[in-house]
């Protein structure tokens, strides 16, 4: 005779299947939100799977096989960082020949931050703050205005953003996080200059986030206004367009995960804080710049932030500059129009 236990009901096995099966599917999704949360927010990606010398050969190929935009001609994806190599290394070996101080204070949740600050040959009570881009630093993001800038008589404090540079840090955060740290930036340069002082927040890509989500912030009255090139709406939004782009992978659930493991590990959420947010509340001039042809940082972005602006505001499209190039592409058009912004909102009280 067999035995006296009784068999599984078939729905129950059914059930047990489907768990299994749910589980499975899981594994992939994980580990896909794994290496964006490695690839794209720890310091130290040298491990990530994306950084990987086959998965990079892999990519490019789907890239090629993919993406539009891949096989558009050169003149029609503008004019990226590879056309101004001789430009970004005059303006970097410029910078670092200087007479500049270096200074560190410690952020709001104790991280070691670094800036360099290089003082006008001639006294004068204008300031910029230089926010540089995703793994860049200022002297390279800002090579073609540095001194530009420090003829024009600005004092410049050239911070390293956090987990950048110089600056601790494990994680990169998009300007959640960094917007605090740009906060403190100004505090000091303001009380350094005991207030008699005209602020200027200029940032390049993540930098232009930074400075734009810092406007969300209380900050110090010296602020007279904003210079964002070519800056995203928010985490979630760039690390969206990047997927699409890039990577041709779905982003649900991927990019929820990869949210999670986000919230778990670096203590920030990609939803957590928007330049849109930030500017239907802003009362301190924008000026808002981007190249025509940027594919990295969508250009509709910076027109999603001007429109919502509620502060005044300016508008230069940089038609054949790539991601980050607009001050290059066009020199003279650039400077003109931020020194006009400055010069504008510098002398208001």
């Amino acid at each position: 005779m067999g035995g006296t236990g009784k068999s599984r009901p078939p729905h129950v096995k059914r059930i047990g299947a489907a768990g299994i099966g749910a589980g499975l599917l899981a594994l992939p999704v994980y580990a896909a939100a794994n290496v964006l949360f490695e690839t794209a927010i720890l310091r130290d990606n040298s491990n990530s799977l994306l950084e990987q010398k086959w998965m990079k050969q892999l990519m490019g190929r789907l890239d090629e096989v993919f993406s539009k935009r891949a096989k558009a001609q050169e003149g029609e994806r503008g004019l990226g960082f590879d056309s101004f190599t001789d430009v970004v290394e005059t303006g970097k070996q410029w910078f670092w020949a200087q007479e500049k101080e270096r200074i560190v204070m410690k952020s709001h949740d104790g991280l070691r931050l670094a800036a360099y600050y290089l003082p006008p040959k001639e006294q004068s009570d204008k300031v910029l703050i230089l926010m540089h881009g995703y793994r860049n630093d200022g002297f390279g993001d800002f090579s073609g205005l540095v001194r530009f800038y420090h003829e024009m008589g600005y004092h410049l404090l050239v911070p390293h953003q956090r987990s950048h540079g110089e600056s601790e840090g494990r994680y990169i955060c998009f300007g959640v996080k960094e917007r605090h740290d740009l906060k403190q930036w100004t505090e000091y340069i303001v009380k350094r200059m005991k207030g008699r002082c005209k602020v200027f927040l200029s940032g390049i890509s993540m930098g232009g986030a930074t400075v734009l989500m810092a406007a969300g912030l209380d900050l110090p009255k010296q602020v007279k206004g904003i210079i964002a090139d070519c800056a995203f709406t928010s985490p979630w939004d760039i690390f969206s367009s990047v997927m699409d782009l890039n990577f041709h992978v779905p982003k649900t659930p991927v990019l929820q995960v990869a949210d999670i493991i986000s919230r778990k590990r670096a203590g920030f959420a990609f939803k957590e804080c928007s330049t849109l947010d930030c500017m239907r509340e802003n009362r301190i001039p924008v000026l808002f710049i981007h190249g025509g042809t940027d594919t990295f940082v969508p250009t509709q972005m910076s027109y999603r932030n001007y429109e919502t602006c509620t502060a005044p505001k300016e508008l230069l499209i940089v038609e054949r500059a790539a991601h980050a190039t607009s001050n290059m592409v066009a020199p003279e058009i650039y400077r003109d129009k931020v020194i006009g912004f400055m010069e504008k909102y510098g002398n208001e009280d």
